[in-house]
Formats: structure tokens, C-alpha cells, sequence
């Protein structure tokens, strides 16, 4: 649908019931007392950044120095809260003082019950931020865009009997500043700035306390101040239907499907319409530290992307914290969106893992250490990028951080037991490369592609850990003698070029949680200095490059007691390396590292006394179950074919992504012997590109859905948790793309390839039961004739996956 002219903003709609409340507010607290508190804290932090401009190569690493007050003011009374908050971030940079920034936002915002029945409330804010360089519409400026943002909402809450309602608006304005670049030009970005609108309802109906349908629909206006060429004025509206659960006071559920639109002012822009979907999961048992949140969203973001007219974003995220004493916090978070701009062949998907620990020294004083990790996977190479944060912080607060007398409950109820540990472990290793150059002199041709491969490592690991009843928390030291790597070769004097990991040590965190028969769920972020042998030659010269490179590691996994003393651990971790320069001439080569370690290993706590928690019986694993699952994985392949003749080309290419999916099956036990059958389906995003420009071949692999089918034996031990070998065959959707010149290959096959592995599963309860498993599949051969020859491509895949299961 096209349109020449908008109709009334709907934020002309919000402005009415948020003057009607701060009315109908006002009046309220001049009749009844209202309870004011206050809180107002600083938090100064130093993070360590590994790659500050978000790049697949020539990544540059820098120190910032953060400092972020904030202040609150809580007015509550019998029928209204009024919230008022102020907060800012001051960052500095030790090395690129370009990318220095300051941020701050005021907000206030209130809710006034007119009646038992409802409710208005509504909100405005002020805002100045900046576009962090992971960011897309990141222009590449020499100091990161500025904006400032203004907002505000309002609506009204009222309920008819059974029947629920809510109505409301939002306004948002965007103002972008203009960016200098390099050669004293400016990047305008007046054609960015713009109003969005939004307004809408949700009517439900209560069957029950537990169970309420409901219905929903929105619009929204989006107006840019100064179109420039591409008009992205745009209409869109949504609407859907769904249902909320609440089987206890403590957990939410709701589930949402539907459909949504944007119609957009430029012909030349592509109209948008596709399903939408939401999901939302929230559990905090009441008196308990515990809080679980996750979410499902899908909706059309704005975006400057060439040729795109939006960014159509399915994202899902969850974060979990909890109190290991009430002066000791843990959180852990995920995130994962898929990104795809309409208009355009260009998808991205991001991956994001953290963990934090916060220690409270005194009620208002507090240090902390958070992690973060976030990869991008696009379509097109050059915008791939990993990136890792640590950070260590300390703040103070007015308000309580915790309790004295439930810190001194805690104290008195507490067994805190320490003790050293030491451990022998193996597996298999891959290391991955990033590679970008410069390739066919005087056309200013690149070459960037991916290279993987695997080899086995053996290594010992040990440390010092605290137990604090269900919590572990522990210093682990680790050192690896690895064989993992990969080769690129061209036969006469074509290039050829490899990379070896050799060995390696680190120190890192871990992190426990205690389970049922002494079994333990485990996550750990620590440092590395790995040490690797790269080499590259061309037209007879040779050059060898052997060194040690520092990393950061992420990972986790289970660890079941075999004896009071002894325990097995299957652990997976995820390293990226600082990269290198490498190359013959002029002609460098940015070699940017990774790692995977998939590995088993036995630990020898001597110090650790019989476990009290009591196991749950082998039968707990008889019955049919269903669950879901998600992990890491890698794909592995093989290429050889003909290059101008008489050369020949043996490479390994591959990458690594994230998936999800579902698994169900029927499974028995024998006394301990266990016995059963699995059908699994999952989704992924494991894509390796080869691109070289602007005339030599251009490839990619991308492993996409796959299907399953697999028989498993195990055995389950006396902690009531089963060790179990799986074998089976696996059917998997692979895209592949071929193109040079005018030459294209494009296949879209399934390929069957034979699957083993194996996997710990630990009960949570009779009913719940966590499992993380390690596999291995080989798939058929894949021949690409692209006419004047025939390349031949074996690919493997390794999976890591960590899922839930609920037997019935």
C-alpha cells in the first residue's frame, strides 16, 4: 500500500491520557501520604576490550575506563508510584581517545488507579547515547554517532469481569548528529533523524486464575525529518493472538503468533509482511535470590543498509541470577538473533554469552568481574566479527545490598568446604582461521576466507575450589599439548599457507552448580596464551611464523562423581586468539584465530567428602521424553579440485555457529544398563565463505536444518547419572555457491552422513533432566561442476549440545 500522506501521529493519542494521569496522579497524592525513598550510587570499572571497531581482521584491542552514577526517587502511596531516575556513563579510552563518549538519560514515569478496576500510567524520557561500533548502521566515522532521544508513553488498564484491557501509546524522536571522517570530510546524517509512533490494545479473557486467551493490535508511523534521496517514511501494523499461563505465583508464561506489515513512502524500497511471534518466560519464587527471564520477540527495525528497506529481527534471549550468599550474586545471560534485510541478499546472525559475579564487601560496597562475548555470522565475510570483554568493577549504593542478620543466617547454615583438585583430560581440538589479504596486484583484489580443521589434544588441569553448599566456586589452572590445524596448498609455486596450534595454559574462573547425587553443571571465562606455528609461502619464499598469542576463553559443561574422590567432567570451550600479520613482500595477510576444545576428563578431589544429596533411582531415565536443545558446532571441509592447470588445490576450509532444536524418545533401564532410541531436529547457523575479489572464485558452505535419528546405550552410575555412547544418521540441509566470472553453482541438497557421540545426563528431578553431549558426522561427498571443472567437497560437522528434557 502506498500513501502520500500520514495520518495524526498516534503520538498526538499518547499525549492525552499522560496529561489525564499526571492529573489524575497529582490530585491523588495531595489526598493521600505517599512514601518517598531514595538511592543513588557510582559504579567506576575498567574493561578490557579485544576489538574495539567490531572488524573480522586487523582487530585492535584497548582499555576503557567507565564511570556511571545514577540517582532514584520512589514516591508510592495507596492507588499511585511515581518513579523518577537519572543515570550517565562517562567511557575513556587508554589508546583511542576518538572513541570517548559520554551518555545520560532522565526518565520518569507513574501509574494512578482510578478504581479496583484500573489503572492509568505513563512516562517521558530524555536521552543522549551513542551507536556502538557493533552496530550496522555504524557509519565508520572517526568517533562513534551521537544522538539524542526523547520518549514518552501512556495508557490505561481496566478490567471488565473476565475481561481484561489495555490501551496505549508510544513516541519516540531521534536526532542523529553528523559525523567527521577521515580527509576532513562529514558524514551527514540529518536523513536519519525521524518520529515513530505507535498505538495499540490487548483484550483478554480469563478462563481461570491460570489460563487467560487474548487477543492484540498495533500501528505505528514512522516519519524522517529529511528523507534525503530514499523516502523511508513508512505505515506498519501488527496484530496477532495469544495466550497467558500462570500455573503458580511465581511463573509466567505467554505465547503469542501473528502477523505484521510495513508499507513503505519509496517505490524503490521493498514492502514488508511476514508472521510475528513472541514468547515471554518469567519465574522468581517468592523469599528466594533465584530469577529466571526469557524472551521471544520478532519485529521490523529501521536500518541504512544500501538497497534494504528494514531489518526484519527475530531475537530470543534469557538471563538467570542468583544469590550464592546473600552477599555473593551470580548472573548468566544469552542472546541469539537472526537478522534479515529485506531488499538485500545481506543476513546476520548475532550469538551472545556473559556471566558476572558480584561480591558485596559491606552493605553499600561492592566489586565485581563480568564477561561478554558476542559473534556476528553475516552473509557477506568482511562483517563477521568476534568480539570479548572483561571487565572488573567497583561501586557504592545507598540502598542495602543485603541483610546483616541474613548474611549471619547464611553464615551459621552454611558448610563452606576448600580444597585443592587435579585432573588429566583429552579430546578433540580445531582450530579455526580468519583469513583477509590482498590478492591480484594493481586491481585491488582481496581474498578473505575461513579455514578449520582438527587434531587431538591431552592435557592436565588443576585448581582450588570453595564449596558453598549448593554453590562451587573455583581458581582452575589448565595446560594443553594440542595437534590441531589446517593447510591451504597449491600445487607448483602457488601459495600455500597453514596454521598449527601446538600447546597452551590458562586461568580462569569456573563456576558450580551442585545438582542431586553430587553432579555438578558448570560455566568458566578465563585467559590463555596459546602457542602457534604459522607458515606461508609463495614462489619459493618462505616464511614461519612461531609464537604465543594471548586469548580469552569461555566454556562450561558437567562433572558426575565416579567415587567420593573422583569425578568425570565432559567440558567444551570456545578461545579467540589475538590475530597476526603474515605474508611474503608487501603482501600481508591477517590471520585472526579461534579455537574449539571438545574434551573428557577425570579429576581428583581428595579433599572431597560423600555427597548428601541424595541421587534420584536409575528408573528416573525409563519412559518417553521430550525436550530442547542448543549448543555450538563447526563444519569441516575438505576441498580439492583443479586450479590453472597443471596446479591443483588441497584446502580445509570451515567455520563455527550456533544452533537449537528439538529432541524426543524413549528410553529404558536394565538394573543400570540403559537402553533407548531419539529423533532430534534443530536449526543452525554455521556458514564458511571463501571469497575472493573481483574476478577469483567466491564459495561458501552453510549448514542450515538437519534431522536425526540415533539408538543410545549407557550406563548409570551410583549419582544417578548416565554415561552414554549414541550412533545413528543424520539428514541436514546444506547450501553451497559457487561463482566466478560468469560461471554460478548453486545447490540446495540434503545430505545423509553417519553420526557418533556420546554424552553425560544428569537429573534434576524425577522428571527434568540436563544433558550435554558431544557428536561427530561424516556426510557424503559433494562434486561442484562449474564447467571447465569439477571440485570434490567432504565435509564433518561436531556438535556441542546442552539440553532439557521432561520425561513423562
Amino acid at each position: 500500500m502506498r500513501h502520500s500522506r500520514h495520518p495524526v501521529p498516534a503520538s498526538r493519542f499518547a499525549i492525552l491520557p499522560l496529561s489525564l494521569a499526571i492529573a489524575l496522579a497529582s490530585d491523588a497524592m495531595a489526598q493521600e501520604s505517599t512514601n518517598w525513598t531514595h538511592n543513588v550510587g557510582v559504579t567506576v570499572a575498567n574493561e578490557y576490550n579485544d576489538n574495539v571497531f567490531y572488524e573480522r581482521e586487523n582487530r585492535r584491542s584497548d582499555t576503557v575506563t567507565l564511570v556511571s552514577p545514577f540517582a532514584e526517587l520512589v514516591g508510592s502511596g495507596e492507588r499511585h508510584e511515581v518513579r523518577l531516575r537519572g543515570d550517565a556513563q562517562r567511557g575513556k579510552y587508554h589508546e583511542f581517545g576518538s572513541e570517548n563518549y559520554t551518555d545520560w538519560r532522565l526518565a520518569s514515569e507513574g501509574r494512578f488507579a482510578y478504581s479496583q478496576a484500573g489503572s492509568l500510567f505513563g512516562g517521558v524520557s530524555l536521552a543522549r547515547g551513542h551507536e556502538e561500533r557493533s552496530s550496522p548502521d555504524d557509519v565508520n566515522g572517526e568517533e562513534p554517532t551521537r544522538y539524542d532521544r526523547v520518549g514518552a508513553f501512556a495508557g490505561v488498564n481496566h478490567t471488565f469481569g473476565r475481561i481484561t484491557a489495555r490501551v496505549g501509546g508510544t513516541w519516540e524522536s531521534l536526532d542523529f548528529d553528523n559525523v567527521p571522517a577521515a580527509g576532513g570530510i562529514t558524514i551527514l546524517q540529518d536523513d536519519r533523524d525521524r518520529q515513530m509512533s505507535t498505538f495499540g490494545g490487548r483484550f483478554g479473557y480469563r478462563l481461570s486464575d491460570r489460563l487467560e486467551p487474548f487477543v492484540q493490535a498495533a500501528m505505528d508511523v514512522r516519519d524522517y525529518d529529511e528523507p534525503g534521496t530514499i523516502d523511508r517514511d513508512s505505515e506498519g501494523y501488527n496484530a496477532g493472538a495469544g495466550l497467558i499461563y500462570r500455573p503458580r505465583a511465581d511463573l509466567h508464561a505467554e505465547l503469542m503468533g501473528g502477523w505484521m506489515e510495513q508499507d513503505y513512502d519509496d517505490p524503490g524500497l521493498d514492502d514488508i509482511s511476514t508472521f510475528d511471534a513472541g514468547a515471554e518466560l518469567r519465574w522468581q519464587p517468592e523469599g528466594s535470590p533465584n530469577r529466571l527471564t526469557a524472551r521471544l520477540d520478532r519485529t521490523i527495525e529501521e536500518t541504512t543498509i544500501e538497497g534494504a528497506s528494514g531489518n526484519v529481527r527475530t531475537g530470543i534471549s534469557a538471563q538467570a541470577t542468583t544469590a550464592i550468599r546473600p552477599d555473593l550474586t551470580l548472573s548468566a545471560r544469552a542472546s541469539y538473533s537472526d537478522h534479515a534485510y529485506r531488499g538485500t541478499s545481506r543476513n546476520d546472525n548475532l550469538l551472545g554469552l556473559g556471566m558476572g559475579l558480584r561480591h558485596y564487601l559491606n552493605p553499600h560496597l561492592f566489586v565485581g568481574v563480568d564477561y561478554d562475548f558476542l559473534q556476528r555470522d553475516s552473509s557477506e565475510p568482511a562483517e563477521d566479527f568476534d568480539n570479548n570483554r572483561l571487565m572488573v568493577s567497583l561501586g557504592t549504593q545507598l540502598e542495602r545490598g543485603y541483610e546483616d542478620a541474613a548474611l549471619l543466617a547464611a553464615a551459621r547454615h552454611t558448610d563452606t568446604l576448600g580444597g585443592f583438585y587435579l585432573g588429566l583430560q583429552g579430546g578433540l581440538g580445531e582450530v579455526g582461521t580468519a583469513q583477509a589479504g590482498p590478492r591480484a596486484t594493481g586491481q585491488n583484489g582481496s581474498l578473505r576466507a575461513d579455514f578449520r580443521d582438527t587434531g587431538e589434544t591431552l592435557g592436565l588441569f588443576g585448581g582450588y575450589a570453595l564449596t558453598f553448599d549448593d554453590w562451587q566456586l573455583a581458581l582452575e589452572l589448565e595446560s594443553d599439548h594440542t595437534g590441531p590445524g589446517w593447510e591451504h596448498v597449491r600445487s607448483g609455486d602457488g601459495r600455500a599457507f597453514s596454521v598449527e596450534k601446538q600447546r597452551d595454559i590458562g586461568l580462569g574462573l569456573r563456576v558450580d552448580r551442585l545438582l542431586a547425587g553430587g553432579n555438578a553443571v558448570y560455566g568458566r571465562f578465563g585467559l590463555v596464551r596459546g602457542r602457534f606455528d604459522a607458515r606461508y609461502a609463495e614462489g619459493g619464499e618462505k616464511l614461519q611464523d612461531e609464537a604465543w598469542h594471548d586469548g580469552r576463553r569461555i566454556g562450561g559443561g558437567l562433572e558426575v562423581p565416579l567415587a567420593t574422590t573422583l569425578g568425570l567432567r565432559m567440558d567444551y570451550s570456545y578461545t579467540n586468539y589475538d590475530d597476526i600479520d603474515i605474508g611474503t613482500g608487501d603482501a600481508r595477510d591477517d590471520f585472526t584465530f579461534e579455537e574449539s576444545l571438545m574434551r573428557l576428563g577425570l579429576a581428583w578431589h581428595p579433599w572431597r567428602q560423600a555427597s548428601e544429596r541424595a541421587p534420584v533411582a536409575p528408573t528416573a531415565h525409563d519412559g518417553f521424553y521430550l525436550g530442547a536443545h542448543t549448543g555450538y558446532g563447526s563444519l569441516v571441509t575438505d576441498l580439492l579440485g583443479p586450479r590453472t592447470a597443471p596446479t591443483e588445490l588441497a584446502a580445509e576450509f570451515g567455520d563455527s555457529g550456533g544452533l537449537a532444536g528439538l529432541h524426543a524418545g524413549y528410553g529404558r533401564t536394565f538394573g543400570r544398563v540403559y537402553l533407548g532410541g531419539e529423533v532430534d531436529a534443530e536449526v543452525s547457523d554455521i556458514t564458511w565463505n571463501h571469497e575472493r575479489l573481483p574476478n577469483g572464485r567466491t564459495y561458501s558452505v552453510d549448514r542450515e536444518s538437519s534431522l536425526g535419528l540415533a539408538l543410545r546405550a549407557g550406563y548409570v552410575i551410583d549419582s544417578g547419572a548416565l554415561l552414554y555412547l549414541l550412533a545413528g544418521s543424520a539428514w541436514t540441509d546444506f547450501e553451497t555457491r559457487y561463482a566466478r566470472g560468469r560461471q554460478r553453482v548453486h545447490l540446495d541438497e540434503t545430505e545423509q552422513g553417519w553420526r557418533f557421540g556420546g554424552g553425560l545426563e544428569v537429573p534434576l528431578s524425577d522428571d527434568l533432566h540436563l544433558r550435554m553431549e558431544l557428536t561427530q558426522t561424516r556426510y557424503d561427498d559433494v562434486e561442484v561442476d562449474y564447467g571447465t571443472g569439477v571440485d570434490r567437497l567432504e565435509s564433518e560437522e561436531r556438535l556441542m549440545r546442552l539440553g532439557l528434557s521432561y520425561r513423562f
